[in-house]
């Protein structure tokens, strides 16, 4: 069982063994003047969010007295991890898997963890059919069930976990899987019968309402994975202690109001940054020990 559900993720993040096979303890090198922050914006608003990370990061900058934050656009989170493990990047932002492949990839530290809607983890849910669908995740045995795509941390990492977690293997115990390509099309599917229950992040019937008025009559949840953290601020290891105390209250003080807020929800799509630790992002850990990944592969470990 373990080894069908870990081909399909593997297959699905096998970039993630390529691109982050780099990450160690090379990342030491000095920066008293300047720094470098790295993320990856989303293809559709690429551009907007580089100009407000570009933005904000002069705000910063400026708050802490140092020549400048040069701010530099990844592809993935993964080659986030990278540059972070490679000295490249000073501080970056990164997504929960992300954030657990950096700290096994090269002791990268947690600085902050976003905000969003006044919470700072978000979950995944299970939707059925009002009418008839199954009523448990027990009822899930001998059905279809409908993912995301097998990259997916809200859309299928984290939801196939819970089900192993709960007693049910998704290779063994599921008639089929199906991957929708997409939140809304897992919801489209629930309301077709295309799947008899579908696993998706916790606003996904929210984008189907502007097609399907009734979706919250007709689609209800049966179960939510446990709460997963929200996108991670990480510094590099080798990073002096005052300098990363100077960038965390400049960062803090720079979002509160007015353009640098508006900066930072244009950057990260969330409204704040709290306090984290490391041990916050243990249940990314559980996923990958349910699923059979291994993350120090994964980052480019032993």
């Amino acid at each position: 069982m373990r080894s069908k559900v870990s081909t399909v993720v593997l297959t699905g993040l096998l970039v993630l063994a390529f691109v982050v096979g780099t990450g160690s303890t090379s990342g030491c090198r000095k920066v008293p003047d300047k720094l470098v922050f790295g993320f990856a914006p989303s293809p559709e608003t690429r551009e907007s969010q580089i100009t407000e990370a570009e933005t904000l990061a002069k705000m910063v900058g400026d708050r802490m007295g140092i020549r400048g934050i040069h701010v530099v656009a990844f592809g993935s989170s993964m080659e986030v991890v990278q540059a972070l493990g490679a000295g490249q990047v000073d501080v970056g932002l990164l997504s929960p898997f992300g954030y657990v492949a950096a700290r096994t990839a090269s002791r990268a530290q947690i600085l902050l963890r976003c905000v969003k809607d006044g919470k700072d983890y978000t979950r995944s849910q299970f939707v059925v059919l009002a009418d008839g669908g199954p009523r448990s995740l027990e009822e899930l045995r001998g059905k279809i069930v409908g993912f995301v795509d097998p990259a997916s941390a809200s859309g299928y990492l984290f939801p196939a976990a819970h089900l192993i977690q709960s007693g049910i293997d998704p290779a063994r115990d599921l008639r089929g899987v199906v991957f929708t390509g997409s939140h809304l099309e897992s919801v489209r599917a629930v309301l077709l019968g295309t799947v008899d229950a579908a696993a998706c992040r916790e606003d996904a019937r929210e984008l189907a309402y502007g097609e399907f008025r009734d979706v919250f009559d007709r689609v209800v949840v049966i179960a939510y994975t446990p709460p997963v953290p929200l996108d991670a601020l990480v510094v590099r290891p080798g990073l002096r202690p005052e300098l990363v105390a100077d960038l965390r209250d400049a960062l803090l003080k720079s979002i509160a109001t007015g353009d640098g807020r508006r900066s930072w929800k244009v950057l990260s799509g969330t409204d704040d940054l709290t306090e984290a630790q490391d041990s916050d992002y243990d249940v990314v850990r559980a996923m990958a020990a349910a699923l059979g990944i291994d993350i120090e592969v994964l980052a480019g470990g032993r």
